[in-house]
């Protein structure tokens, strides 16, 4: 099993260091897909000297097709022998103990040879012969967005939906099977990617969900200098309320690093570069 995180970006200056070093402990390499960011994005991820044993940088990456963009990341992770990715969005910052977790299930479950896909279960009412039994392909999280009030609150419309719900925005798949992954063939707006047969993800069977994995998303705070305004990567910032956090969402330890570049958010929230902060 080979995990490898797949990063395509642009103007993300302020997330991305973290993004990136959120998973460094847990994945075997770091594929970074920068399009053509105009801030100081590409040029943080070059100096990221302590995740370089791992990480790759391509520079002025992606065409007018997302379907086109997401294949060629497929395929580049392919080359690199890759078997599963993680989704890794440049807002996006993982937490130690969940990534670790994901990354021992998957060398737990890992079958030589591999099971079927899609497996053979039967189902016959008394029949005592094994089956395939589940093969787990993809890995669904619960997004956490953070209030600006602090790293210990989230949107009052977070985590609100039941747990059986498996729509997107109440999970996002962060973790994939590279097994006849491909993308929906559909552009901006409504692209995705899809599986054996053409299952979309989000419908496959061979998803495991997993209400308490959880994964922090700063898409509603600022995210670069250079970001103003809706365009095709995101959305503008925006203070949507806060709540506290449920008391099994711990902050991300990586926020909390002295060697980390800082950003107005962390900023805001009274976390200082150069210090140790140990959160509440």
């Amino acid at each position: 099993m080979k995990l490898v995180s797949l990063s395509m970006v642009k103007n993300e200056e302020y997330w991305i260091w973290y993004s990136l070093t959120s998973v460094y402990p847990w994945v075997d390499e770091i594929l970074v897909f920068d399009n053509f960011s105009t801030d100081r994005t590409a040029e943080i991820v070059r100096g990221m000297t302590h995740i370089a044993d791992k990480l790759t940088l391509i520079e002025q990456f992606g065409s007018a097709s997302e379907q086109d963009t997401r294949e060629a990341m497929l395929e580049f992770a392919r080359s690199r022998g890759a078997t599963h990715i993680v989704h890794l969005d440049g807002d996006e910052v993982h937490n130690d103990s969940n990534l670790g977790f994901c990354r021992q299930l998957l060398e737990l479950h890992e079958h030589r040879p591999a099971l079927r896909d899609p497996p053979v279960n039967p189902r016959i009412p008394g029949d005592p012969n094994p089956t395939d039994g589940i093969l787990v392909k993809h890995i669904g999280f619960r997004p956490v967005h953070p209030g600006y009030a602090g790293i210990d609150t989230c949107r009052p419309q977070d985590l609100t939906e039941p747990d059986t719900f498996h729509g997107c925005y109440n999970f996002a798949i962060r973790i994939s099977s590279l097994a006849n992954l491909h993308g929906n063939g559909l552009e901006w707006g409504l692209h995705g990617f899809a599986e054996t047969d053409d299952i979309c993800m989000q419908s496959s069977p061979c998803t495991l969900w997993l209400p308490k994995l959880y994964y922090h998303h700063f898409s509603w705070h600022p995210r670069s200098s250079r970001r103003i305004g809706h365009a095709h990567y995101g959305r503008a910032s925006q203070d949507l309320g806060s709540v506290p956090a449920p008391s099994h969402v711990r902050p991300p330890e990586v926020l909390f690093r002295p060697d980390g570049p800082g950003n107005p958010t962390l900023s805001a929230w009274g976390i200082e570069v150069g210090r140790e902060l140990v959160p509440a």
